[in-house]
């Protein structure tokens, strides 16, 4: 595998100075078949795109709900892996950010910067941004070909840790639409990695009485919301049988499958926010006590981190230790090894926080 670099002209002479590269990538398509491909990569990289190494790639909650029930519209393989942390081998165009030798963190999608809701201060509803979906590989790679405004610089984080930014990054948008403030009671639906990073957010800017509830086999994920400060709960039925917690908090954050809002407003104080994310794993419909919740003054907000924002901050609370990233690691393997390590992962949901491939 090789790129190698000379001169700088476009076209022909550019190609001149190209060895075309290869690149193993994982490819995936429903139900749970995956792939370790060897893939070409174009021989030059367009305007503003670089050349990444690959350092690491961790598994999203979404990569096994599409290995499970397949990408909305798409019935053929596709490369998988967002959450990326790499190494800039050569970049085209930009404005020298980022530059070749830096270690970078991939957006899984970003803001365009000159469209009405970027220009009216909310990059954050822009859809028209670039973005590393659709080249010839993705995360679980060694190379990739990525958009250089997708790409953010980083250091005194190793590679398996800061890919966890864009997830990290999820769950700052959650805590943010939540906007959860100090002395504000919460309680958490759901300890995966994206709700055990927000809890450590909102336990750091003040929220108490704090309370994660979970299913029996996630005990690891449970002793680590009790390792950040929360009270914990293993529970198996309806979360409105619980009478301790009814009506009790200001907050619930649900990062559970949506079935579980409806059970999840019975925990709200008078006034209260459920604030969620997720896919619905087939069941996308809900209902509840639209009465209840109008005299009760209850609100619902949904969270959904694209374009993917908030980078330098997250990086910034990753390295003072405020987001634990490293401690959600459950799983590391190499990328050779990853057809049968996702299937492990898959399975061992007693031991399953966070996964991480290295090529």
């Amino acid at each position: 595998m090789f790129w190698a670099v000379g001169s700088q002209q476009s076209g022909l002479a550019r190609k001149e100075h190209l060895i075309v590269m290869k690149s193993r990538c994982v490819f995936m398509k429903s139900p749970w078949m995956f792939e370790l491909r060897e893939v070409s990569i174009p021989d030059a990289i367009p305007d503003h795109h670089a050349l990444i190494r690959v350092e690491a790639c961790s598994v999203c909650g979404s990569d096994l709900v599409w290995a499970q029930h397949g990408v909305p519209g798409v019935s053929d393989w596709v490369p998988l892996g967002h959450e990326v942390a790499g190494v800039v081998e050569d970049v085209r165009g930009g404005d020298g950010r980022p530059k070749k030798g830096d270690r970078v963190v991939m957006e899984s999608a970003c803001f365009c910067g000159v469209c009405d809701q970027c220009r009216n201060n909310r990059a954050d509803l822009c859809d028209k941004g670039p973005s590393p979906w659709g080249g010839p590989t993705m995360g679980f790679s060694d190379y990739m070909v990525v958009p250089t405004k997708c790409l953010v610089a980083y250091d005194g984080l190793s590679p398996d840790v800061a890919c966890l930014t864009e997830p990290a990054g999820v769950a700052f948008d959650l805590v943010r639409v939540a906007d959860i403030r100090l002395g504000d009671r919460l309680c958490l639906v759901g300890p995966g990695p994206v709700g055990l990073m927000a809890l450590a957010m909102a336990l750091h800017q003040g929220a108490m009485d704090v309370v994660c509830i979970g299913l029996p086999h996630d005990a690891k994920r449970l002793a680590l919301a009790e390792e950040l400060g929360a009270q914990t709960i293993v529970h198996a039925g309806s979360l409105d049988e619980l009478p301790d917690l009814q009506r009790r908090f200001n907050h619930v954050l649900v990062t559970a499958p949506t079935k579980v809002i409806p059970q999840a407003l019975s925990l709200l104080a008078k006034e209260g926010r459920l604030t969620f994310l997720g896919l619905a794993h087939g069941d996308r419909m809900i209902t509840f006590d639209a009465e209840d919740f109008h005299f009760r003054k209850l609100q619902l907000r949904a969270s959904f981190a694209s374009p993917a924002m908030f980078f330098p901050v997250v990086l910034r609370l990753m390295t003072a230790g405020v987001i634990p990233a490293g401690k959600l690691i459950s799983h590391r393997f190499a990328l050779a090894d990853i057809v049968q390590e996702l299937s492990t992962y898959r399975d061992d949901k007693v031991n399953l926080v966070k996964a991480v491939a290295s090529p």
